[in-house]
């Protein structure tokens, strides 16, 4: 009797041990891991690079994934119609954001930044552009986005529309592109002599830039906005508001965007 005892006295013992020590059998030590959340964003092509800083910057802050679906802003509202699915969507212009919302997708959206139109021509100006008018000359290469695509392109026929270009750039253009940064690439490359691009994707080391009057300008806004369909709305909403925050405006300042509004552009 007096050795079964001190038997049980022992497993007490060691038992309590175990515990104290985490090597009982029972009980999982392994750290418990939270679903991490992912949103995901239709977002220009042209807004790439502040939106994935942001991104980062958001997914060290709060854990939550940010996935991006990129290309022309009427290419992703036209994925966005099909699928119904996503979270966000930034198109390179409030039109795009205004469409979508006709339709239902969008529950809440605000204007961050704006879109500047330039003209852009090859290193030291070669080809001696100096304004709208000379993307109608025969000599010049010229490439211009798809006015059935991007925000680019809507704008850039709307310019030319307003001094009676419209028709004789397009067709003289040697090509349309789907994506504003095909078009960057074409003037970088020496592939065209001249394009309308954004402003804040001008690269000088690579190329010159003519400024459009603001009388025959086309400036647009970047929205963000919350989409209809999205499972996280809350999680898409804290995003929105922390591109919109001054962190993210800050962001998007350091890559050359005037942020939304400014006296210069409005009225």
């Amino acid at each position: 009797m007096r050795t079964l005892s001190l038997i049980l006295a022992l497993m007490l013992v060691v038992g309590a041990a175990c515990a104290v020590c985490g090597c009982t059998t029972q009980t999982s030590t392994a750290p418990q891991v939270s679903e991490q959340s992912t949103l995901m964003v239709y977002c220009g092509a042209g807004i790439r690079e502040p939106m994935e800083e942001i991104a980062a910057m958001y997914e060290n802050e709060t854990g939550t994934m940010i996935s991006f679906t990129l290309g022309g802003s009427a290419q992703l509202l036209s994925q966005m119609e099909l699928v119904k699915q996503g979270d966000l969507y930034m198109p390179g212009a409030t039109a795009y954001i205004e469409s979508a919302a006709k339709k239902g997708f969008v529950n809440t959206s605000e204007k961050l930044v704006y879109h500047i139109p330039i003209i852009a021509v090859a290193k030291g100006n070669p080809k001696n552009v100096t304004c709208i008018a000379d993307l109608a000359r025969s000599d010049l290469r010229v490439v211009i986005g798809d006015p059935t695509g991007p925000a680019i392109g809507t704008t850039t026929k709307k310019i030319l529309n307003r001094s009676g270009l419209w028709e004789t750039v397009s067709a003289n253009a040697v090509a349309k592109r789907a994506t504003v940064n095909e078009l960057i690439v074409d003037i970088c490359m020496g592939t065209a002599d001249a394009s309308v691009i954004w402003y804040d994707l001008y690269v000088p080391d690579k190329m010159e830039r003519i400024e459009i009057p603001k009388a025959e300008n086309d400036i647009k806004v970047i929205p963000i906005g919350t989409l209809t369909f999205s499972e996280n709305p809350a999680e898409a909403q804290a995003f929105a508001d922390f591109v919109a925050s001054d962190k993210g405006l800050a962001v998007f300042k350091k890559f050359g965007y005037v942020i939304y509004p400014d006296p210069k552009y409005e009225g």
